[in-house]
């Protein structure tokens, strides 16, 4: 009889002294004994038996078994095939259905014969027993550890880090995941924000450029908002190919916040809009209404204009407002910050917190900066002592050349913009007054007048048929009418995150059923 071999040694086994060859060897004493031929030998070195089916020369040894060059497969035992019930007792059957034995030289089974079979299928089950029974014993004591509030596992996602077994934030990447949620806010474009990052000179945690898929999985983790969820991956099986546990099996455990949740809300209802919406959305500043692309009900739809009913409407939950009402609305809140003393206050309390943010981004790439000085005077150590070759230094040292032109360079913007925001912020009292000029004359702007204003001011608009909130980014900017001679805006934006509620009274209460 045509044999193979199949030898596959783990790297504990090759720690214990426990050689491929020692396995080879035992296996063709044992064909030469039997007098069969040893004609393959399918060997996996430094293996975990954890799933062994899908690899190579597993496949090899299956499509050999299928066109008759082995007909049987020696092996040193079980546990060195496969460790769990499923696969061991497909090796078994496929081997019976294409007339082919297994031999395990340990547990002395030869499936040609009937109690082969048998002590096959109960040496399989009882190792997969063992398996389930450790696995349990770990569940339970993470289930223990969870309820002390202890670490369970897992890697700390970007912005975070493990310390005396707890997620604690971290410094140096802190700043970044903040900016990735604020530019996602003002681009709305994931390509965008890892273009712009990149351009920063800012990388990810294992130093690669930023991609839209890494700044998705960072915008959709919860970990932000200080939720952390756990326990919903499990290992892909045909049945469940996605690796995902069902929802109810998930864990939620707090964790340190990084940014509001109403900021972590808001940019991934914009995800989940572009995903129902595939379709590629024009340039906001080319759409025709006022309010399109930013006023959306209370269920994250966007509400588009009517013409024929001059109203923003959701067709799906059948809420509705008058553009022109929606429009007085709009402008006496603007009116209301300049007028009001508290929204003044929570202005420049805002304008320090982004006076803050933008000293800590500068602190960071100053630090990035260091780092990569650093390791580019290493490199030019061991390039004079002529322990890295010139091609070898080349190819290290220009991505770290070029990663701290573009460090040096957002330096300076940085810099550049906390002056300005200094700036805006000592000049509030003229800006003000600018703006209430500005906003007295709303109805004699044009259109593209009044689009620039919503355009600069407003993060989003939701309504939910009786309420409107505003959640609004910029106050007091000057229009098309302020512009100079070159087509430059004169003057100061303010920078603002406020957000505000309104009841909505006679004004729109016909339009509601």
């Amino acid at each position: 009889m045509d044999v193979g071999i199949f030898v596959r040694v783990s790297i504990i086994d090759k720690k214990n002294k426990e050689s491929p060859e020692i396995h080879e060897e035992r296996g063709r004493r044992y064909a030469e004994a039997k007098g069969w031929n040893v004609v393959r030998v399918y060997m996996l070195p430094s293996i975990s038996g954890k799933t062994t089916k899908n690899l190579i020369q597993t496949r090899q040894m299956l499509e050999d078994i299928k066109s008759g060059v082995i007909e049987g497969l020696i092996f040193s035992k079980l546990a060195r095939l496969a460790r769990n019930t499923e696969e061991l007792l497909y090796y078994s059957k496929y081997f019976q259905k294409h007339n082919a034995n297994l031999i395990s030289l340990n547990e002395s089974i030869d499936t040609s014969t009937s109690s082969g079979r048998l002590f096959y299928t109960m040496i399989a089950a009882m190792a997969q027993w063992e398996r389930e029974n450790n696995l349990e014993r770990m569940m339970a004591s993470l289930e223990t550890r969870r309820a002390m509030g202890k670490f369970t596992g897992g890697m700390a996602s970007y912005g975070y880090k493990i310390e005396d077994s707890q997620i604690v934030i971290n410094e140096e990447e802190a700043p970044v995941r903040k900016l990735i949620y604020e530019l996602f806010l003002e681009h709305k474009r994931r390509s965008t924000v890892a273009r712009i990052l990149n351009e920063k000179g800012y990388r990810t945690r294992k130093n690669k450029k930023w991609t839209d898929v890494t700044i998705t999985r960072l915008l959709k983790n919860s970990d932000a908002k200080g939720v952390r969820k756990s326990n919903y991956r499990r290992v892909p099986t045909e049945d469940n190919p996605s690796h995902v546990k069902p929802k109810e099996e998930w864990i939620f455990t707090p964790c340190p916040p990084l940014i509001k949740e109403e900021l972590w809300d808001a940019c991934n209802a914009i995800i989940r809009e572009q995903e129902l919406n595939s379709k590629q959305t024009k340039p906001l500043n080319q759409r025709v209404h006022l309010f399109t692309g930013y006023l959306f009900c209370h269920n994250g739809h966007p509400m588009k204009m009517q013409t024929k009913t001059n109203k923003y409407s959701c067709p799906k939950c059948r809420v509705r407002i008058d553009k022109d009402d929606l429009e007085d609305i709009f402008k006496t809140r603007i009116e209301q910050f300049i007028i009001s003393d508290e929204e003044i206050s929570n202005y420049l309390s805002s304008s320090s917190q982004e006076e803050q943010l933008k000293e800590d981004e500068i602190e960071l790439t100053m630090k990035e900066i260091g780092k990569l000085d650093d390791k580019m005077d290493g490199l030019i150590q061991l390039n004079i002592n002529g322990e890295i070759p010139t091609k070898g230094f080349k190819k290290h040292y220009e991505p770290l050349h070029e990663q701290k032109e573009q460090l040096d360079q957002n330096l300076l913007i940085l810099k550049e913009e906390l002056e300005q925001m200094k700036i805006a912020k000592n000049s509030l009292s003229v800006v003000l007054d600018k703006s209430k000029e500005l906003y007295k004359n709303w109805k004699n702007l044009d259109r593209p007048e009044k689009r620039h204003i919503v355009q600069s001011v407003t993060n989003r608009i939701t309504f939910d048929g009786r309420n409107i909130n505003f959640s609004l980014k910029q106050i007091a900017p000057l229009s098309a009418l302020e512009m100079g001679t070159d087509g430059q805006r004169q003057g100061i934006t303010l920078l603002l995150g406020i957000k505000s509620q309104k009841l909505l009274k006679n004004i729109y209460k016909k339009e509601t059923r």
